[in-house]
């Protein structure tokens, strides 16, 4: 068995493949990062265990003597979503322009663009998209439970509440995962309170299906 630092771009999958391991094989020598069924987010310098096969590794891929063990670096749609803490409705006839960038980006315009069309999930869209990822390009919840790729509780992730309609406005809740304890997912979202804030939702409320989705 060897170790292998994990590159920008790396999944379960690629680094499995690149040591010529099947993914039961690489999740035998790496049982912590799996976690509800779900791999666990893979981040720059974090070493895993794989089949002594150095010859299947780029040499500029090696892992330097000095990697860290673990490094969970803010995703960078959580470093733009946290700057955007405090944006809010605004009162009266008048619609925060800010709020309506987010529906903007999901192709919301005509009369459905103003601050009170519900926006959790144009916020999420537009954190994904500023952050150079391509996103689901829908203000509705519902659109988003099969987006990227299901993970592990991961600070960052995104995290679909339910229930899940076709309708935007009575749809569930969706936000970025900022914390959790055995009762209530705290989630940094759009929509909470008609702004963006962090709060807490029961984890009786997290969808079923695999509720927490990264973008790659």
């Amino acid at each position: 068995m060897a170790q292998y630092a994990v590159q920008p771009g790396d999944n379960p999958s690629k680094i499995a493949s690149a040591f010529g391991m099947t993914l039961a094989q690489f999740q035998q020598l790496n049982p912590t990062l799996v976690e509800w069924g779900n791999w666990k987010v893979l981040f720059p310098g974090q070493l895993v265990n794989v089949a002594d096969d150095t010859a299947a590794v780029p040499a500029q891929a090696a892992a330097p003597a000095n990697a860290p063990g673990d490094f969970a670096a803010p995703p960078p749609w959580m470093q733009i979503a946290i700057m955007e803490v405090g944006v809010r409705e605004w009162a009266g006839a008048a619609d925060n322009p800010r709020i309506l960038e987010y529906l903007r980006s999901c192709g919301i315009s005509g009369s459905l663009l103003h601050d009170e069309t519900a926006w959790c999930a144009a916020f999420v869209n537009w954190c994904v998209m500023q952050s150079g990822y391509q996103p689901r390009g829908s203000a509705k919840v519902s659109d988003w439970w099969n987006w990227g790729r299901p993970v592990a509780p991961t600070y960052g992730a995104i995290c679909i509440l339910q229930p899940l309609t076709v309708d935007q406005a009575s749809s569930g809740h969706i936000g970025f995962l900022h914390a959790q304890d055995a009762n209530n997912v705290w989630l940094l979202s759009g929509n909470s309170q008609n702004q963006v804030r962090i709060s807490a939702y029961p984890r009786s409320k997290l969808y079923t299906n695999a509720p927490f989705r990264w973008a790659f």
